[in-house]
């Protein structure tokens, strides 16, 4: 008679500062509501999360808001040109501030009760507040949240003790300009949008490791050289790049004496910049939690010009129509089988060159994820 297969522990954590002897983290972690809880206290509310493009917000009075797992905020150009940043709640009754982007006029009105605010964040009028005994305007500031331009995007932190971008992410503004020097001067060109049926650590596992490429990236693998392909891990982030060739099945672009490559470039939590080749251009890619098994994931593309060359046109297709979409349908595929009661974890591929097959960027990302709450 055949052994009937043991089903896993779940009981047992086998995850391992080692990435040679690690096993992944546990898959309950990928749906289990109270996990998302916590991450969104102990990592969302501690990291720093873009917002914008610098480009977006030069101008006297230019704002964007943000939601950042459930709390809103606000980026603006103050009337002094100073950028700050604040929670986007009235302090009256809670009312949401502002919505989308645009250009502040002389006061932040609330559209409730029409409480208005400075652009530095201080209440200016509260209508028939002068009737209420013991009110005092300077009680009612808007709080503030941490700002900081960094690699030419705009950043905010709801911890009022974050490190400064440069410590936190030593290093990768030098990679990332190696690959787009003319980041500072880019503007919002196209984004695409994907809401995942997955956990948005689903979708950082598929980010950063190039071992599926092969069996489910096959224009991928023509684009890039695989041979030439590099994974570097950092102390908060990682980047993963190759050099290309000009004909391929995903799109082709012209090259030159030196061969152009592709580059992808990850931050801790949930962003990282691509390079496509050819292109002038840098691809914002940022995954969200909306739900513990809900991932918002956008790829919003930035170029030097309005119009997008026939290259950058071509890189942005074939990301919005093929390589987006097969990861999307990878990462959909995992996020059922992890609920699998035949499966707990799994083990790192970890290559000692740490070359495209080497899972050991994934490892790195589990680590920050297992520091961060506390493991």
């Amino acid at each position: 008679m055949d052994q009937i297969y043991k089903r896993p522990d779940r009981d047992v954590d086998r995850f391992d500062l080692d990435p040679e002897v690690s096993y992944t983290i546990p898959a309950e972690r990928y749906f289990d509501p109270d996990e998302l809880d916590a991450e969104k206290k102990a990592i969302f509310h501690k990291s720093w999360m873009k917002v914008a493009h610098r480009s977006e917000l030069a101008e006297t009075g230019a704002y964007m808001t943000a939601e950042i797992a459930g709390q809103h905020v606000f980026v603006a150009r103050g009337a002094d040109g100073t950028l700050r940043g604040f929670f986007n709640v009235c302090q009256h009754r809670g009312h949401l501030l502002l919505t989308g982007s645009g250009k502040l006029k002389n006061l932040i009105t609330c559209p409730y009760h029409a409480w208005a605010y400075d652009s530095t964040g201080k209440l200016a009028a509260a209508p028939h507040s002068d009737t209420v005994k013991g009110f005092c305007k300077a009680d009612f500031t808007l709080p503030q949240v941490a700002v900081e331009e960094f690699c030419g995007f705009i950043f905010v932190n709801l911890d009022p003790q974050a490190r400064p971008m440069r410590e936190v992410y030593a290093g990768f503004d030098d990679a990332v300009r190696r690959f787009c020097p003319g980041i500072d001067d880019l503007r919002p060109s196209s984004q695409v949008v994907f809401d995942i049926a997955g956990n948005w650590k689903n979708v950082g596992d598929n980010l950063l490791e190039c071992y599926h490429c092969a069996p489910a990236h096959k224009a991928f693998v023509d684009l890039v050289d695989m041979s030439t392909y590099v994974v570097e891990t950092h102390e908060n982030w990682s980047i993963q790049y190759g050099t290309c060739r000009t004909c391929n099945s995903a799109y082709n672009f012209e090259g030159g004496e030196t061969p152009l490559p592709f580059m992808t470039a990850y931050i801790f939590p949930t962003l990282a910049f691509t390079v496509f080749p050819g292109a002038k251009g840098v691809g914002a890619f940022t995954f969200l939690p909306t739900a513990p098994e809900v991932t918002h994931q956008v790829f919003a593309y930035y170029a030097p010009d309005e119009q997008l060359t026939e290259t950058e046109t071509a890189a942005f297709e074939y990301f919005q129509n093929v390589l987006g979409p097969e990861d999307v349908g990878l990462v959909e595929t995992v996020q059922k089988g992890l609920h699998s009661l035949g499966y707990n974890q799994g083990r790192f591929i970890i290559d000692a060159t740490r070359g495209h097959t080497s899972e050991h960027a994934v490892h790195h990302f589990h680590s920050l994820i297992v520091k961060a709450m506390g493991g």
